[in-house]
């Protein structure tokens, strides 16, 4: 493959990547809901979960340093140590429950990001949010697998190429932080 052909396939991509528009809304008020949001992914989704957490608290707003009113935005892939604590005592396929059971709310928001919807930990941890009662929004590639399903809000490309979800799914972030800078 070359660039121009890895080009097209993004642009053929951002053509046809669906998003449930409820999504912003949902994040826009969870300020004042006083909601935390929770992201979480494996692999490359666990960089852009990370990547979510770090522009959704900080770049979403327009004058970080004077303006006190945020986003409390947690990645459940960041905390090594816990993430290697659960796995080794447990299960990998607890990582994200686990944090869940100790940080989560109802009502609270979690987004999970996986490239095939069917990665057994955030799937469990999925579940577990909707017991909780808490907004789960997901977001896939390929056929948008199980997490698709158990989602209340979604966002998924249609694509059987790890690298292309990945790419969308990190603009997708993107644009989520736009578009909430403009509302704090």
């Amino acid at each position: 493959m070359n660039w121009n052909e890895y080009k097209s396939s993004i642009k053929k991509a951002l053509d046809i990547f669906e998003f449930d528009e409820e999504i912003l809304q949902v994040l826009k008020d969870s300020i004042k809901n006083n909601q935390k949001i929770f992201v979480a992914g494996n692999g490359g989704s666990a960089s852009t979960a990370n990547h979510y957490a770090c522009d959704l608290s900080k770049g979403a707003n327009k004058n970080w340093e004077k303006n006190f009113t945020r986003y409390k935005v947690i990645s459940l892939s960041n905390n090594i140590s816990y993430l290697t604590a659960i796995s080794n005592d447990s299960f990998y396929d607890e990582v994200f429950r686990q944090q869940l059971i100790n940080l989560a709310s109802p009502k609270d928001i979690s987004i999970f990001i996986s490239a095939s919807g069917n990665s057994p930990n955030v799937i469990k941890g999925a579940k577990y949010a909707k017991e909780l009662e808490m907004i789960v929004i997901g977001i896939t590639g390929f056929d948008g697998g199980k997490l698709k399903k158990i989602a209340d809000y979604s966002a998924h490309i249609q694509s059987d190429s790890y690298e292309i979800c990945e790419d969308i799914h990190s603009m997708f972030g993107h644009f989520l932080t736009c578009c909430l800078k403009e509302t704090v």
